[in-house]
């Protein structure tokens, strides 16, 4: 978040989703995908919604001159998958938990992209990487699709975390929100405290106030460089009455909260540092900030974590605000050519 604080309010925005009713996870039954699962029933334990583990077959033909995929050896594929994402359930369920699986047959972006629109998924939990293990890309291409295509909030893990040993609970103890004082990165805001409260964290709220950037590379005079500094001490002490005002809100609401305001030129890199140094295990914040366009799937700052962070993301979306999109329809699973069984 980049921009500075145009007023100080104790007010956050309320807009956005409160809560989350249905979380979908995304597996492609590898170690990778199974080891996010844990992190989606955190997440629908702290929103008390229910959760279902999706999956996608997707055929090995999709070319028209290519030999279709045997049936039979189809519906073994089929009826694994089917064994497979139950016992995964079941390994998750509990009285406090409904957990439901879908197995879906098509390109899985497109698929799991429709299925979700559909059902009204309001967040989606992914890992960067599934079984083709890491690539030259920070996103595999599936994840990155599903980003970019859904109107939902998502949470995306990356897959090194999940290299560690298997933790079937997962506890989030320091949560990071990130703040610019716009009534976009507000929206974050009732999720993040909702996160904190189920699992007793200390939620930090940053804001970076940015030093502003020269039109030209000549070096300030005496009364520029006055100018400048006089602004963003003018941005820092409105930060600073800004985070405060959010942070007696939430502490009312049963939230361990303490604020933190850093100037940087290098908004993204300091968040980042932060993320490493402060031991973050979740970071919340809106798909858009203030300098954000509207016809953009995320903003700058969002685009960049997502290619570095080390910390699991919850990117919570306004799905008012998200880009126009056609109505679902399957398409992929016209061109996967699935296969049906023939005759006797």
């Amino acid at each position: 978040m980049t921009a500075s604080i145009d007023r100080p309010s104790d007010e956050p925005n309320e807009g956005g989703p409160k809560r989350i009713h249905h979380v979908g996870v995304c597996v492609d039954l590898s170690p990778v995908g199974g080891r996010i699962v844990p992190h989606a029933v955190a997440l629908a334990r702290a929103f008390d919604a229910k959760l279902t583990i999706l999956h996608a077959l997707e055929p090995p033909h999709e070319s028209p001159k290519a030999t279709p995929t045997d049936p039979l050896e189809w519906e073994v594929q089929r009826t694994e998958a089917h064994r497979d994402l139950a016992a995964l359930a079941a390994e998750y369920e509990a009285a406090d938990l409904s957990i439901g699986t879908e197995i879906l047959e098509g390109r899985p972006a497109e698929e799991i992209r429709d299925w979700v629109e559909r059902h009204q998924v309001d967040l989606a939990v992914l890992a960067s990487h599934g079984a083709s293990g890491w690539t030259e890309w920070s996103i595999a291409s599936t994840a990155r699709k599903l980003i970019e295509g859904i109107s939902s909030s998502a949470l995306l893990v990356p897959a090194w975390s999940v290299q560690e040993p298997l933790k079937r609970e997962i506890v989030y103890d320091r949560i990071l929100a990130l703040l610019d004082g716009s009534p976009r990165a507000e929206i974050a805001l009732p999720l993040a405290a909702s996160v904190a409260r189920a699992h007793g964290s200390e939620l930090l709220l940053l804001h970076v106030v940015p030093r502003p950037e020269a039109a030209c590379p000549c070096p300030l005079d005496r009364d520029e460089f006055d100018l400048d500094q006089r602004l963003v001490d003018r941005n820092e002490r409105a930060a600073e009455v800004y985070l405060t005002g959010v942070q007696g809100r939430l502490a009312g609401a049963g939230v361990r909260v303490r604020t933190r305001v850093i100037v940087d030129g290098d908004v993204r890199g300091e968040i980042l540092r932060r993320i490493g140094e402060d031991h973050i295990d979740l970071v919340v914040f809106s798909c858009y900030g203030r300098g954000a366009r509207a016809e953009l799937a995320f903003g700058s700052t969002a685009s960049f974590l997502l290619e570095r962070s080390t910390s699991p993301l919850l990117m919570v979306r306004d799905p008012g605000a998200h880009p126009a999109r056609k109505t679902p329809t399957s398409r992929s699973r016209r061109g996967a050519r699935v296969p049906t069984p023939t005759a006797p």
